[in-house]
């Protein structure tokens, strides 16, 4: 059993070829300002939350602390962003968990030689299709290329406005 998507934490993340990929973030995902040691004591707080609203299966971590180890999600764009994720066999329900870190914690640069980079804001992707991860990391990469964006989620002190700005972005 996993949660019924509520329509109004809902997004429809459409392609240039008309590929339509259905997102949930809700705000019970969104952690603002979270302070954590490093990079796996921020997923297993991710994953912990996506798990007890049953958005995951209790494979998560694991599945995700191993595919960070092998490819590397942090990108030295807008001050420093991670999109971690992994393989849909671990996901149930589909939905983007946000985190706005107080202090930077290191993650290996994406496409890198075991160079790490400061991140402030991670975007953690539970995709429940294989096909739908290029497609939200597409619509994501454009995005968070627009270093505005990335800094009014770091300033929000809101979770509704981290997930409004979020919807926005993505969602036109």
């Amino acid at each position: 059993m996993f949660p019924e998507p509520d329509p109004e934490k809902i997004i429809d993340i459409e392609m240039k070829d008309s590929t339509i990929v259905t997102v949930s973030i809700p705000s019970e995902l969104v952690h603002v300002g979270l302070s954590v040691a490093g990079r796996e004591e921020l997923f297993t707080t991710m994953a912990a939350q996506l798990e007890r609203l049953g958005y995951i299966r209790s494979t998560f971590l694991e599945g995700l602390l191993a595919r960070e180890s092998r490819f590397p999600t942090g990108l030295p764009i807008s001050g420093g962003v991670a999109i971690p994720h992994t393989d849909p066999e671990h996901v149930r329900s589909s939905c983007i968990s946000i985190a706005t870190l107080k202090s930077p914690v290191p993650f290996g640069q994406m496409g890198g030689d075991d160079e790490e980079i400061p991140v402030r804001l991670v975007l953690m992707l539970a995709l429940h299709e294989s096909d739908d991860h290029l497609t939200v990391l597409q619509q994501m990469m454009k995005n968070l290329r627009n270093t505005d964006f990335v800094e009014e989620l770091l300033a929000s002190d809101s979770t509704p406005g981290i997930v409004e700005r979020t919807r926005a972005v993505l969602d036109p």
